[in-house]
């Protein structure tokens, strides 16, 4: 009887420790998911005004390039938390592909047509404006170029936002 008692305690607690694990590797998915939305609105923190906001395919190619490093980092930094060593393999290998892929679409601009196009550039010149015009900049040649820059970036964000109503 207290054989078969033990027998019982150790497969609950072996079962336990699966389901401690299975929490593990669902709370690991929901942690990446929310940090890639985290990181995807992050790469905005650079434009000029809010009306440059546009979502686009390029700072979601970047987002999950920060954030695909993120889930083998977790998974190396706290073993005991992730014991399946199988899963976790497949997991590496998961998150070098989501990195690579993302690598890939970026530089070859995959999904990238004329709106996408546009989309991607309005925050990308809005950054320009906002760091010439936040910049302490000392050197006056420079100070006269980021007036010439934000000049340029204004007239063709103007430019494209009408380029992309027309699209």
């Amino acid at each position: 009887m207290i054989m078969h008692e033990h027998h019982s305690t150790a497969e609950a607690a072996a079962s336990d420790a699966g389901h401690q694990g299975q929490g593990a590797y669902m709370a690991l998915a929901a942690n990446m998911l929310v940090s890639l939305v985290i990181m995807y609105f992050v790469m905005f923190a650079m434009i000029d005004t809010l009306g440059d906001f546009f979502h686009n395919l390029n700072m979601g190619y970047m987002a999950l390039m920060m954030a695909a490093p993120m889930g083998p980092l977790m998974l190396v930094t706290m073993p005991s938390m992730y014991p399946n060593r199988r899963l976790n393999l497949a997991l590496h290998l998961f998150f070098l592909l989501a990195f690579l892929l993302a690598f890939v679409a970026i530089r070859y601009q995959w999904g990238i047509g004329d709106a996408q196009f546009v989309r991607s550039m309005i925050p990308h010149h809005s950054g320009a404006i906002l760091m010439c015009r936040e910049g302490d900049l000392a050197d006056a040649e420079l100070r006269n170029l980021c007036d010439a820059i934000i000049a340029a970036q204004r007239e063709e964000i103007e430019q494209m936002r009408t380029i992309l109503d027309r699209l």
